[in-house]
């Protein structure tokens, strides 16, 4: 069903000047000189299992898409709270459908019953 990209919005809190549960404290002026010298299109990543071999131990990630350069900050002073809006693209994502009904060869109703990722080959 998809030949294109899945555009996405992504948006997640930053805890401003107050610990966060892992005891992390990010000052509210530290957030954006931090996404403005990122990279533009930063790697989305889905993290994997350690894997351990006889020599090696390496984290089983794979890049499953990519940020646009546009972001957006929306701060709470009462919360203290900073919310970062990223855009971007899922490599490997569609709807998964029940065709309900075709004609002449084209799908004239279906249904949308969950949307998924999937691990494209690497060859």
């Amino acid at each position: 069903m998809n030949d294109e990209f899945t555009k996405i919005t992504l948006t997640f809190p930053v805890l401003c000047d107050r610990p966060s549960r892992n005891g992390t404290f990010f000052t509210e002026e530290a957030n954006l000189p931090a996404f403005a010298s990122s990279n533009p299109h930063m790697p989305i990543i889905m993290q994997g299992d350690t894997i351990q071999d006889e020599e090696f131990e390496y984290q089983n990630d794979r890049v499953i898409g990519c940020t646009d350069p546009t972001y957006y900050f929306d701060y709470d002073n009462e919360n203290k709270v900073c919310e970062v809006t990223l855009t971007g693209h899922i490599f490997n994502m569609a709807p998964d459908i029940v065709i309900n009904e075709m004609h002449d060869g084209k799908i004239t109703d279906f249904e949308i019953r969950s949307v998924s990722m999937w691990r494209k080959n690497d060859d």
